[in-house]
C-alpha cells in the first residue's frame, strides 16, 4: 500500500475534521481533559492537538499562570486552532507544526494529552515513550484511543469501497488499524502503557454512540485519516463515495466507543 502523508491528509480534510467537532471531538476531549485532573498553573503539552478540541479546556484548567503547548504535523488543523484561540482570546498557548515524536520543545510537562492519535505514529510503541519522556518525574501522559468496534460499520465500508479503486489494499492492514488492535480492550491498553514505562496506570471506558447520516459519515471520510484510502483522481473518488452512501444508507448508529488510558513516569 503506497504511504500518504498524514499530516498532509488532515490539512487537505481540515474542514470536513472541524465538521465533526462540535459532535465527537469537543465532547471526547473534554473528557480527556477531566481524566488529566489538571490544575492552576501546570505546564501542559497537547500532542496532535488538530483543531484544539483538548487545547482549549486544557488552557482553561491550567489558567494563565499555566500554559499549553499545542503541537501538530497539520498546517490546516493549526490554522484552524489559531483562529479558536484567537477568538477566545486564549494568551497562555503556543501553537507548532511539527512531528511531535520528534519534538522536543524547551520544558518538560506536568501533564502530556493526545487524542486519537498515537495509532497513525510508523512506531507507536516509540512514539508514547518519547511522549512520557517529555513529562516531569510524577507528570501524566493521558492518551485516547478508540475501543474494540469502535468506528462501524464505517471502517470495513470504506475500506471495502476504496478497495474497488485501489486493488493493492486489499487484504492489507492499514497501520493505524494494526496499532489500534494492539490496545483496543481496557486490559491490553493497560498492560500496553505499563510496558511503555508508566506506573499507576489505569483506562478508562468511554461508551458512545452516535446517529449518523450518509453524507455526514462520507465528510467523517475526508476528514480523517480513512482519507488516506482514497485514489488520488477525483473521478475515482466519487466512485468511491457513491459506493460508500449506499452502503451506508440514510441513517445508521455509529459506535464510537473510547478509552482513556492514564499513566505517570516514575
Amino acid at each position: 500500500m503506497s504511504a500518504r502523508d498524514p499530516g498532509l491528509a488532515f490539512t487537505d480534510g481540515a474542514l470536513q475534521f472541524e465538521a465533526w467537532s462540535e459532535t465527537l471531538w469537543d465532547p471526547v476531549a473534554r473528557d480527556l481533559v477531566a481524566a488529566a485532573a489538571l490544575l492552576p498553573g501546570e505546564r501542559v503539552l497537547d500532542a496532535c492537538c488538530g483543531t484544539g478540541a483538548a487545547t482549549l479546556p486544557a488552557a482553561e484548567a491550567v489558567g494563565n499562570s499555566g500554559s499549553v503547548d499545542g503541537v501538530d504535523l497539520s498546517t490546516g488543523l493549526l490554522r484552524l486552532a489559531a483562529a479558536k484561540l484567537g477568538r477566545q482570546r486564549v494568551l497562555n498557548t503556543t501553537l507548532t507544526e511539527a512531528d511531535v515524536t520528534r519534538w522536543r520543545g524547551h520544558r518538560t510537562f506536568d501533564a502530556v494529552l493526545c487524542s486519537y492519535s498515537m495509532f497513525f505514529f510508523s512506531d507507536m510503541e516509540a512514539g508514547a515513550e518519547h511522549l512520557a519522556s517529555l513529562l516531569r518525574p510524577g507528570g501524566r501522559l493521558v492518551a485516547s484511543t478508540w475501543a474494540a468496534g469502535a468506528l462501524e460499520p464505517f471502517a470495513q465500508r470504506i475500506l471495502d469501497a476504496a478497495i474497488t479503486e485501489r486493488p493493492r489494499l486489499k487484504d492489507v492492514l492499514p497501520m493505524p488499524n494494526w496499532n489500534m488492535a494492539k490496545v483496543n480492550t481496557a486490559d491490553s491498553y493497560a498492560q500496553w502503557l505499563r510496558e511503555r514505562g508508566l506506573v499507576d496506570v489505569r483506562v478508562e471506558v468511554h461508551p458512545f454512540s452516535l446517529t449518523v447520516d450518509d453524507e455526514m459519515a462520507w465528510t467523517l471520510v475526508m476528514g480523517s485519516g480513512w482519507r488516506t484510502l482514497l485514489p488520488r483522481d477525483p473521478d475515482a473518488v466519487a466512485r468511491v463515495r457513491r459506493l460508500f452512501v449506499q452502503s451506508v444508507g440514510p441513517q445508521v448508529q455509529m459506535n464510537s466507543d473510547t478509552l482513556i488510558g492514564i499513566g505517570h513516569r516514575p
